[in-house]
């Protein structure tokens, strides 16, 4: 009878579930209701359609229903299912948590019912609570899983106290120990032994690591269970290997290493625990007040915990080894080691670099210890011989570049480094095969790194010959398919840093606008290296085309993750090239959709921990935990963020409800402790020792956590005041010391001083607390949730001078009336688009910050007169800031009519000619179509930004 029911309600809801998977949502809206009627206490249909309004963006009926569905405390599977799903959508967090809970209250002996409330706490972080589930469970049952389970969600509960994205909270912090406490105890009554599995041997070994028993986790590895899940498992070999180094074992690190390396063993990390263990083993044996903690553990006692350990757990002797038994000489210990090493690379012969690696990292690793005392001079020919054997590889450079750096410029052995090289280059030719185009260019990539910095003219003939042999060596990848890289590729990057180089000497942008024109050749002859968009996205910007920088950012498809670590390329000062204020919605619209990832992160990084714990992935709960915080607690995310307040405050009309919404938004970043995720690795760099092509392409000092703490600071102090309300921040607003502006631009510091000038000549005024007013919109703030923020935790508290300004009237006025100035100067001057920009931008924003400190005294409307002595003050400095800025306007409309002529278009390609003379293919026609390119998108963004200021102007 129970399965003919469960057929008939499945018949019923059917083509329910079909309409939701086709997208029919009116459709099951319409079934919903139907079957209703019949049954008006139907819970799953309830629950459908609550579903259906939702994707069918009716959001107060979905509301509605969901609330009562909620009410009636279901406890049937298939309606909890579903209401997981609307209430994750409605961000509802803490309903599902309670709902599971009811559910498993009237159902205790339900396993299935029970997991699924465990699962529902650990989607959101309750670790506290699901140690309590998993604990219940495991009573209940007697399934070890869920011991595990309980196990992890202590630890996580003790690993993440005051987290959160904010600073370490000291009460919770003070739980740790008797969590992990717990956790052992636990672990310890387990009836599996924790060696079943390589993860949850780690999970033990994390415990007793987090409680300072090195000792009780030095004798677990080293059990023969230990070391077998040591030999099979990479992630218990790491963490055994750190171990190792804090038990100081640094002399049975080098046996096993060495002993591994002679069976074979070519992992990197070998090599590298090889070389380091030996000269800790020296340091170690030069302290007599050093005593290993190894010694120690090996007469450990063989109990834990008032418990007998596991025999199979008792540690295993190890195997002696000659180079432990060696007089602790440093020269012997070194010659011994070198010897080693140098016969494994002589066995690995051109198949493995690995030993030949390891001998230069030696190489390097003795001369940190002797503190260039006494330089090895062994370093140099190892770099020669590995140059020799693996030239002809890519990865060469990047093997040879650490080495490279650590030649001392004062000696002979940096000038007979480039002699080599220089002997190397004559050798080659680079349009013979594939093996000698990589040599050559691991060659230029070696001697530039290498050599001193040359003059503007030397920089700008070494990228024509560059492009000369990348125009010459492209018929090696002709019989290549479209998405195949050509091989030549390196060569058109070592031509435009060459040419970024020659315009940092000269500031002549001549040099930029032929790195541009390589690029664009470069990425539509290999249109899947990123490095050539990468590039091309840092030059456009900095000489204003922006339209171009966002075409080639659109070009790289980022996904996922990589909008966090790359979306910084185009949306670093991006309220720079906004065009919002003329109707273009474009930058806003990259900062919405380089947000989404952080949504779709707090989902489906929620479903890999859940499966981890469904299949006891005990290893990767933590990797995935510590992902899910770096990108919720993201630097970017939240420069991001304040680029879209900065866009949008100068588009939309101030009001109250606007001003409390924002606020409460930025005050909740204002606390986090940011995770910094940005990659700038991705930009080409084959630049000089001590230089870096990512500061030389830089608008401006990178953003950073100084950068964002001030911004921040601004404008809460200005919504608040704006809003007539308190501030949650505990900090004191009003002061910005001289040592937070270090990220910040001078014209941005000048913007800073002028946000000080009104917040001290404008009266503050009358601030009504907090708790009184709700947040516009948001019903799940409720008075009684808002806590004061503490302090920003990346502030430097150095007691430094902390900004002064003279506030009145006129210096607010001279502020617009210098920035007009400096407008014009910087045209006449022939500055860089972006550094004009940045100031008609920053008037415009401080004109909107003015708008914004008048509020509270000039918003009452018609019918409303406000008497206060300020107001008359505050029109007048509105209207003078007014003409300022139309003054701006005009020097921008002036400077765009003249950038789109064919005048200008000539002049492009007059200054690049001498790269047709090179390579053909860079002829004149094929200039001037980039050059069309690039003159429109610089008169569009000057024009719009001139028109926008006057909308601006209009609107206040």
């Amino acid at each position: 009878m129970v399965d003919i029911a469960a057929q008939q309600e499945s018949r019923k809801l059917k083509p329910i579930y079909d309409a939701l998977d086709t997208g029919s949502y009116k459709l099951a809206i319409q079934i919903c209701n139907k079957l209703l009627k019949k049954q008006s206490n139907y819970e799953v249909v309830k629950a459908l359609k609550a579903l259906a309004l939702l994707r069918s963006n009716k959001l107060d009926e979905s509301l509605s229903l969901t609330d009562e569905v909620l009410s009636s405390k279901p406890t049937d599977e298939t309606v909890l299912g579903v209401m997981s799903h609307v209430l994750k959508h409605l961000d509802r967090a803490g309903d599902i948590i309670a709902m599971f809970e009811e559910a498993f209250k009237k159902q205790p002996s339900n396993e299935e019912l029970g997991s699924q409330t465990f699962m529902a706490m650990i989607r959101v972080g309750g670790w506290k609570n699901a140690q309590v589930i998993a604990f219940k469970l495991y009573k209940q049952f007697k399934v070890p899983r869920y011991l595990f389970w309980s196990i992890m969600a202590a630890v996580l509960q003790a690993q993440n106290a005051g987290a959160n994205g904010g600073p370490p909270n000291p009460a919770e912090e003070a739980h740790t120990p008797i969590l992990l406490n717990l956790a052992l105890r636990l672990m310890n009554s387990s009836p599996l032994p924790s060696h079943i599995t390589a993860d949850h041997f780690i999970l033990h070994l994390t415990i007793l690591r987090s409680l300072d028993r090195n000792e009780d986790a030095y004798n677990l590895v080293n059990s023969e269970k230990g070391q077998a899940l040591c030999d099979t498992s990479l992630v218990v070999d790491e963490f055994r290997r750190e171990l190792y180094v804090s038990c100081g074992a640094n002399k049975e690190e080098v046996a096993l290493c060495r002993r591994r390396l002679e069976k074979g063993d070519r992992n990197w990390l070998t090599f590298m625990s090889f070389i380091d263990s030996t000269f800790r083993t020296i340091s170690q044996a030069n302290d007599p007040n050093t005593q290993s903690t190894a010694k120690s553990a090996e007469k450990g006692s063989g109990e834990a915990d008032g418990r007998n350990v596991d025999p199979e757990l008792t540690p295993k002797p190890t195997q002696k080894d000659p180079i432990i038994e060696s007089p602790l000489d440093p020269k012997v210990v070194i010659s011994e080691a070198k010897e080693f090493l140098a016969k494994l690379a002589e066995k690995d012969g051109f198949g493995e670099r690995g030993s030949h690696m390891a001998l230069l990292h030696l190489e390097k690793s003795l001369r940190l210890y002797n503190e260039g005392k006494d330089n090895s001079p062994d370093l140099l020919e190892s770099m020669k011989d590995y140059f020799i054997k693996f030239s002809d590889r890519a990865c060469c450079f990047e093997d040879v570049k650490p080495y490279a750096g650590e030649l001392c410029s004062t000696s002979s052995e940096l000038s007979q480094w480039i002699s080599f090289l220089e002997e190397q280059r004559s050798a080659c030719n680079p349009s013979l095969s594939l093996r000698d185009l990589q040599k050559t260019i691991n060659v230029y990539k070696l001697l530039r790194y290498s050599s001193e910095p040359l003059t503007e003219e030397e920089e700008n003939q070494l990228a024509l010959d560059f492009v000369r042999m990348y125009h010459e060596s492209l018929s090696l990848g002709n019989n290549l398919g479209e998405k195949e890289l050509q091989p030549a590729d390196d060569l058109a990057l070592l031509a435009c840093n060459a040419l970024v180089s020659a315009w940092t000497i000269s500031q002549n942008f001549k040099h930029l606008l032929k790195a541009l024109v390589i690029l664009e050749y470069a990425s539509s002859r290999s249109k899947q290296n990123y490095q050539f968009r990468v590039l091309a996205i840092r030059l456009y910007r900095l000489l204003g085309a922006n339209g171009p920088a966002l075409d080639h950012y659109r070009l790289l498809d980022i996904k996922q993750v990589q909008t966090d670590t790359l979306s910084h390329l185009i949306l670093s000062r991006g309220s720079t090239f906004s065009l919002a204020t003329n109707g273009d919605i474009g930058m806003m619209t990259e900062c919405i959709n380089a947000s989404d990832i952080y949504q779709q992160n707090s989902n489906d990084t929620a479903d890999l921990i859940v499966r981890a714990f469904q299949h006891e992935k005990y290893s990767q709960i933590t990797e995935f935990v510590e992902f899910e915080d770096r990108l919720d607690n993201s630097l970017q995310r939240d420069l991001t963020r304040l680029e879209y307040v900065r866009m949008k405050a100068a588009t939309e009309k101030i009001e109250n409800d606007g001003l409390l919404a924002e606020l409460h938004e930025l005050e909740f970043v204002f606390e986090k402790m940011h995770h910094d995720n940005r990659d700038y690795t991705v930009i080409p760099n084959y630049q000089r020792r001590g230089q870096q092509i990512a500061d030389q392409t830089s608008m401006g000092t990178p953003q950073g956590f100084q950068w964002l703490t001030v911004f921040l600071q601004l404008y809460i102090r200005a919504y608040s005041r704006a809003a007539k309300v308190e501030t949650l921040a505990a900090t004191d607003l009003n002061i910005f010391r001289s040592s937070w502006l270090s990220e910040m631009t001078e014209e941005e510091k000048d913007f800073l001083a002028f946000s000080q000038i009104l917040h001290d000549w404008i009266p503050c005024p009358v601030l009504e607390p907090r708790e009184s007013v709700l947040v516009a919109g948001d019903a799940s703030v409720k008075p009684t949730e808002l806590q004061v923020h503490g302090p920003p935790p990346h502030v430097k508290q150095d007691g430094s001078e902390p900004l002064k300004v003279e506030a009145s009237s006129e210096t607010a006025v001279k502020f617009f009336q210098d920035f007009a100035s400096r407008v014009d100067t910087a045209i006449k001057n022939g500055k860089l688009l972006w550094e004009i920009l940045h100031l008609a931008t920053l008037a415009q924003e401080a004109f909107v910050l003015l708008q914004i400190a008048s509020f509270p005294y000039l918003s009452g409307g018609k019918n409303k007169k406000n008497d206060h002595p300020i107001v008359e003050s505050l029109k007048s400095v509105k209207s003078q800031a007014a003409n300022y800025l139309k003054d701006i306007a005009k020097s921008l409309t002036k400077f765009a009519d003249s950038e789109g002529t064919s005048g200008r278009r000539k002049e492009f390609v007059q200054m690049c000619q001498e790269l047709g003379k090179v390579a053909p293919e860079l002829h004149d026609d094929y200039i001037l179509n980039i050059a069309k390119s690039f003159t429109d998108s610089r008169k569009v963004v000057t024009k719009d930004v001139g028109k926008g200021i006057i909308r601006v102007v209009e609107n206040a």
